[in-house]
């Protein structure tokens, strides 16, 4: 299941709206799609960005749900239209990370190396305009994002071993920051990336379960996280 779901919090991009996004983020999470997708008629014209980022989670995790083949052609029809809308620095990072995972899912692991370069160049290349122009919550997306993606190729790449645990220890600490420190969507987003980290690549279910408590607390009909919770 590694990298699976290792991005399935890219919802967080979502916030200070009109429509109440954290209501439609627990409705997704809790397998509330009806509800989730009632409530996003209200973004679809006033904020399309955010409208199909949240629609692109929806049809996600309804076809993680039955591993529908339908679903997720569905799924990247969605995404292919996300790519085309406002398309900025921050939505070409995240749409990196769709694919990963898609491709995580689909047996196509060998591409994601290729992936993480070209994720990798799109973050040198706007990390000075997302911190200087973007409000606080979109900075710390980014931080998340790149924190958690160094993490996660560090894992694929020689390289990760020869840097030792010093920057990952650093990488980590910058998402712990966050989670006590951010916003209510960031704080959930860390949480679930050092699950997935703790779990899949360091093997560490000791120190995954606390992260994984958390979540599971708080989106108690999410069937992933029961499983991973009773798995042992």
């Amino acid at each position: 299941m590694i990298l699976v779901i290792f991005f399935s919090t890219i919802h967080s991009l979502l916030y200070s709206s009109s429509v109440d996004t954290t209501s439609i983020i627990d409705n997704i999470y809790n397998y509330d799609f009806i509800k989730a997708t009632r409530r996003l008629s209200g973004l679809s014209e006033k904020e399309p960005l955010r409208y199909n980022a949240l629609k692109l989670e929806v049809q996600w995790w309804m076809a993680m749900e039955r591993k529908d083949k339908e679903r997720f052609s569905e799924f990247l029809e969605s995404l292919d239209q996300f790519e085309k809308v406002e398309p900025s620095d921050l939505s070409s990072i995240i749409s990196s990370t769709y694919r990963i995972r898609y491709y995580a899912c689909t047996n196509k692991k060998y591409i994601i190396p290729v992936l993480f370069l070209k994720v990798q160049r799109q973050i040198d290349m706007a990390e000075n305009t997302i911190l200087k122009s973007s409000n606080a919550e979109e900075q710390e997306l980014f931080v998340l994002y790149k924190s958690f993606l160094e993490l996660v190729q560090n894992s694929y790449s020689i390289n990760g071993f020869l840097t030792g645990y010093e920057i990952n220890d650093e990488l980590i600490g910058s998402i712990e920051s966050l989670i006590r420190n951010g916003s209510y969507s960031n704080r959930t987003i860390g949480r679930y990336f050092l699950m997935k980290y703790y779990l899949d690549i360091e093997k560490s279910r000791t120190k995954a379960l606390t992260y994984l408590k958390e979540l599971h607390n708080q989106y108690p009909k999410n069937l992933i996280f029961s499983q991973l919770l009773t798995n042992k």
